[in-house]
């Protein structure tokens, strides 16, 4: 199974080059400042790429997904046959999907958690046997650093992952720290499309997982 993981795109998705596949997967901020109209837009761009599959969170630029306008930009993905996941998951083909919005308090953005036991409720959802996880933000101090030299990832959330190690966990949210890194049978991706000034630097990031005999999960770049 073919997966290519993309994120923060801001409205610039149409500049960004897919070569399709089996499951696409989008790691939040498709907007600017959660525009339902860049929403729509999206939607449809995302609804004819060739991928069986698209799951999409949000991220904490998408603030329609997290006030009074859910339910409408919810409306849109599920209208173009798009899987929306917030705190929740899906089993493709054998492989389990969580996916979550979820960030550690960043100015006031959408989807704004407290670090320590408020933000760790929702890394408390995630299922013991995730495959593949897709959050907006990193765990802490795997591809989290900014410009200015500050890691800003979520230490809860790496405790989380060391106790379940899903196999893939995809992220987004810090456009500096595009790229893979491997730790343990945990392969990281920040799949950012866009560099820090917001410009069309990085390829969407593809990656096999397959299923094997015995129930074990294989994954090849």
């Amino acid at each position: 199974m073919k997966l290519t993981f993309f994120s923060d795109t801001h409205n610039r998705h149409k500049k960004i080059e897919f070569s399709g596949g089996d499951v696409l997967v989008f790691c939040g901020d498709l907007t600017n400042r959660g525009e339902l109209s860049q929403v729509k837009d999206f939607s449809k761009f995302v609804k004819n790429l060739d991928y069986q599959y698209k799951i999409i969170i949000a991220g904490n630029h998408d603030f329609c997904f997290d006030d009074q306008r859910k339910e409408t930009a919810e409306e849109y993905f599920l209208n173009d046959g798009l899987i929306y996941l917030n705190d929740s998951g899906i089993e493709i083909e054998g492989i389990k999907f969580w996916g979550s919005p979820i960030q550690p308090w960043f100015h006031d953005w959408a989807f704004n958690r407290s670090r320590g036991e408020e933000i760790k409720k929702h890394w408390d959802l995630i299922p013991t046997d995730t495959d593949v996880l897709i959050t907006h933000g990193p765990p802490f101090g795997i591809l989290d650093l900014c410009s200015h030299g500050e890691r800003v990832g979520c230490n809860d959330l790496l405790e989380t992952i060391i106790k379940i190690r899903p196999r893939i966990h995809a992220f987004g949210h810090i456009h500096e720290g595009h790229g893979c890194l491997r730790v343990d049978k945990t392969l990281f991706i920040n799949a950012c499309n866009l560099e820090e000034r917001y410009l069309p630097a990085f390829p969407p990031i593809d990656v096999g997982i397959n299923k094997e005999r015995y129930g074990r999960i294989c994954v090849s770049m």
